[in-house]
């Protein structure tokens, strides 16, 4: 209940004037200290070994095996890997980091914002290291938390440093407050930076003096880090925000796109894709067998449940009942994932999602005990068979703040994004009849209409039409 006092930065500031100091010395593209932090702040391509000559993307080579070979390659350099939802972001960097081991180039750094992102990925590095034969030895910094066989927490920074300095541990997991510390300059080969999307400029400026390499993995085109208090233009964004330098995806010569999602039928990746990654990410093949089989028909794709209200701000009663409506029906549906198993659907694959916590708790009252629903902030980096995005506010004359708030493309992008099988937008039609102001504005109103264009009216029954014999 007392606001608690804000959190000491004192490594992170002092990483970033050594940088300042450095580069005042002896300027800014001079072989030598922190090279992968200064080609980040300067934007420069990565440097690979086997200069312009290294081709970024093989003929049939997969996103990911090219990712792998690049980070494989990288001679103190900076290389970005954008990963749109479900394209095996964690996966790619998991792997990434066992070739690493495996290729005796350790000891590897893996951060990010949250202990959270962290731990996720050390462990999918326990859960491949057998498929690559790789015994891996991993310690996370944190001050709580159980260890595995092979992720030991440790409680202090002290243990993690003579642990490295011993080559007795192969991948440190921890946050900017170890990877800033003067003691660990210099003390990885690479580090990989989960959620890049998420993690500021200043944060990857920096951790990057631990390292001789750094990997920035994740994806602006979702959400963001929160940011409170004002920042000088161009410093208030993310990692990966500054390289893209207003660019919607990484250009093939200066990075990776995984252009391939594991998640999504090919009937919701093809809104995904137009709206947020410039037509460039495609499905799995296997994604398209998946299907939510209501009265024996496949339903993917999108579907628009129109919900007419006056008046609603942050809250819609009329859009709950709504919501009931449609996860009844679903619940007396059959789920057929990648495989082509079918099952009865459960509460458990359709995730809700709306903009406002005042419409969270209005859902939660309307709905089913169970049922799993959240802003988009709680599900981001999870799926379900269906995601309902429920957007609450009657007309853009209603909106309690600005129009870019209601309508952004990552909160969209994330909504959407979510559902394995099939999206439902449930939502008043007068928010398609939006007053915009900017061509700002004009773009965020246009991806709402482009799904409602793209999509099929959801209705109680769907009936497929058949041809009789004459």
């Amino acid at each position: 209940m007392i606001p608690s006092t804000p959190l000491q930065t004192d490594a992170q500031e002092e990483s970033l004037l050594d940088l300042g100091r450095w580069v005042v010395a002896n300027g800014p593209d001079a072989p030598g200290s922190n090279r992968a932090g200064r080609d980040l702040l300067m934007r420069l391509p990565p440097r690979l070994n086997g200069g312009t000559d290294c081709v970024f993307r093989g003929l049939g080579e997969t996103a990911s095996r090219a990712a792998i070979r690049l980070i494989l390659s990288l001679d103190r350099g900076c290389l970005p890997v954008q990963g749109p939802p479900g394209a095996g972001k964690t996966h790619m960097a998991a792997l990434a980091a066992l070739t690493l081991i495996k290729h005796r180039r350790g000891p590897v750094g893996v951060t990010a914002v949250t202990h959270n992102a962290i731990r996720t990925l050390l462990a999918k590095i326990e859960e491949l290291a057998p498929s690559l034969g790789v015994s891996v030895r991993m310690q996370h910094r944190k001050g709580d938390g159980t260890s595995t066989p092979a992720i030991q927490i440790a409680r202090s920074n002290e243990a993690v440093e003579v642990a490295v300095a011993d080559g007795t541990v192969d991948v440190v997991g921890a946050t900017s407050w170890l990877f800033s510390r003067p003691e660990f300059a210099a003390s990885f080969d690479t580090l990989i930076v989960d959620e890049a999307g998420q993690m500021s400029l200043a944060d990857a400026l920096a951790v990057s003096r631990s390292a001789g390499n750094l990997v920035l993995v994740g994806d602006p085109r979702q959400l963001a880090q929160p940011l409170q208090g004002s920042h000088p233009s161009g410093v208030g964004v993310s990692a990966l925000e500054h390289l893209l330098d207003g660019d919607v995806t990484i250009a093939p010569d200066r990075g990776v796109l995984l252009d391939l999602t594991w998640r999504m039928h090919p009937d919701v990746t093809s809104f995904v894709s137009r709206s947020f990654y410039e037509g460039r990410l495609g499905s799995e093949a296997r994604c398209a067998t998946q299907a939510v089989v209501i009265g024996g028909i496949d339903t993917t794709g999108l579907r628009a449940s129109f919900v007419e209200h006056l008046g609603d701000r942050v809250r819609s009663d009329a859009e709950a009942e709504g919501v009931r409506d449609v996860i009844a029906q679903l619940t007396n549906a059959t789920w057929r994932d990648d495989t082509g198993r079918e099952r009865p659907m459960t509460l458990d694959d359709i995730v809700v999602v709306a903009p406002y916590n005042a419409q969270v708790a209005c859902l939660v009252e309307a709905l089913p005990d169970g049922a799993r629903v959240g802003t988009v902030d709680r599900f981001q980096g999870q799926e379900a068979a269906v995601s309902i995005f429920s957007m609450a506010t009657s007309s853009v004359e209603d909106l309690p703040r600005n129009l870019e708030f209601l309508f952004s493309l990552n909160r969209l992008n994330v909504a959407v994004s979510r559902a394995r099988g099939l999206s439902i937008l449930v939502c008043s039609p007068a928010l398609l009849r939006a007053r915009c102001h900017s061509p700002e504005q004009m773009r965020l109103v246009n991806a709402l209409c482009r799904f409602v264009e793209m999509a099929d009216p959801w209705v109680e029954a769907p009936i497929r039409a058949v041809m009789l014999p004459a």
